[in-house]
């Protein structure tokens, strides 16, 4: 039994790795780092280093993913703030230990396989990696309940943050989901998908498998460019990740196209696990009102159905997903500093923080 820590997946065995994952999470899979390795999203040059740190016994029992990060770019559990604390008194915030699933938002497993062996093995193993290497912080970012658990052990400490979810509850098809919506909120959806479906020769179609070609794929990549440079963002994912991810994992990737007179027009790019559907990516040539409402939010919600699934994550913004019956629900990250002085500016901060986002769960209404 050994502790072993691999800078590249492909040291693992996929089927050996797989059977670690839960609920066929696309964001813990194989061919997810896999893919992120090839296309040149991960390694020093994108600030996410990745260390795969496998606990093993005759097999992989569990494993977590960390990465060595230089930046804070793509984590989406904001720290600007302290690293610009530790500037201000001469020190270095990065490097820092990261847990989490890059350039992604998403509470998927960060400890994967056997929690018992994992509590018992790997993360005391891992702490003191932690401990012994040239790193000033240890983050774990969008965890389970149990998770939480043992990491409260070594002294982390909890920051809440928020999300909307969309969770089925009884619905079948749309106007089920209109139902359980408020009679203003009904007559809203109402207009905004009979304005959008009233725009000449406007069609949307979902593309599976087969459908979802590497045509299809290359036109969602130029979409995907045009959202980042309308929002001055940095195109963080490669056109080789997503053909990488598609060619291995194609039963879990849909897209969703516009098309103006069958002429491709925009599109939305979901993952599905077994229970929930997450709306990852969005683009469009051409603006069309409600248009990003339509791909993003409605179109995603009756995918959810038609695939029988139990949640839509449609991504980290937007108080607009709460007007539309997505509920806000609390997501959790973990944090240690080295430094003492600094790890108790953060428990003092995110006790404030968590209060005040408390104070605005306890008043919002549907």
């Amino acid at each position: 039994m050994a502790l072993i820590v691999k800078d590249s997946i492909q040291h693992f065995e996929r089927k050996e790795w797989n059977a670690l994952t839960q609920e066929g999470n696309p964001f813990v899979s194989y061919e997810f780092y896999d893919a992120l390795e090839k296309g040149k999203c991960l390694g020093a040059q994108s600030g996410w280093h990745p260390l795969y740190f496998g606990w093993q016994e005759k097999a992989i029992t569990c494993a977590v993913v960390l990465f060595i990060k230089t930046d804070s770019y793509g984590e989406f559990i904001f720290d600007w703030d302290w690293a610009r604390a530790y500037q201000k008194y001469g020190l270095n915030y990065y490097p820092k230990l990261t847990a989490a699933i890059p350039y992604s938002p998403i509470s998927a497993p960060k400890i994967l396989g056997d929690l018992n062996v994992a509590k018992t093995k790997l993360i005391p193993a891992l702490w003191n990696f932690y401990q012994t290497e040239n790193v000033t912080g240890l983050h774990f970012l969008f965890t389970s309940p149990e998770e939480g658990e043992i990491l409260a052990k070594y002294g982390l400490v909890e920051r809440d943050s928020y999300q909307f979810h969309w969770h089925r509850n009884g619905e079948n098809d749309f106007s089920d989901y209109l139902k359980n919506l408020t009679k203003n909120r009904r007559k809203t959806i109402k207009r905004e998908r009979r304005d959008i479906n009233a725009v000449e020769g406007l069609s949307f179609k979902i593309h599976t498998k087969e459908e979802l070609t590497q045509e299809r794929l290359d036109f969602f990549y130029d979409c995907y460019l045009h959202t980042i440079d309308k929002k001055w963002s940095q195109a963080y994912l490669t056109k080789e990740f997503f053909r990488e991810f598609w060619k291995e994992k194609q039963e879990c990737v849909y897209l969703i196209m516009a098309y103006e007179h069958d002429e491709p027009m925009a599109c939305a790019l979901y993952f599905a696990s077994d229970s929930t559907l997450y709306g990852r990516y969005w683009g469009c040539q051409k603006e069309i009102p409600f248009l990003h409402f339509e791909l993003c939010l409605y179109q995603g919600i009756e995918l959810t159905l038609f695939l029988n699934l139990q949640k839509f994550e449609a991504g980290a913004q937007g108080d607009h997903k709460r007007l539309r019956g997505f509920k806000p629900v609390f997501t959790k990250s973990w944090h240690h500093l080295k430094n003492p002085s600094f790890q108790k500016a953060i428990e003092d901060f995110v006790e404030k923080e968590s209060k005040a986002i408390r104070e605005w769960f306890g008043s919002d209404s549907d």
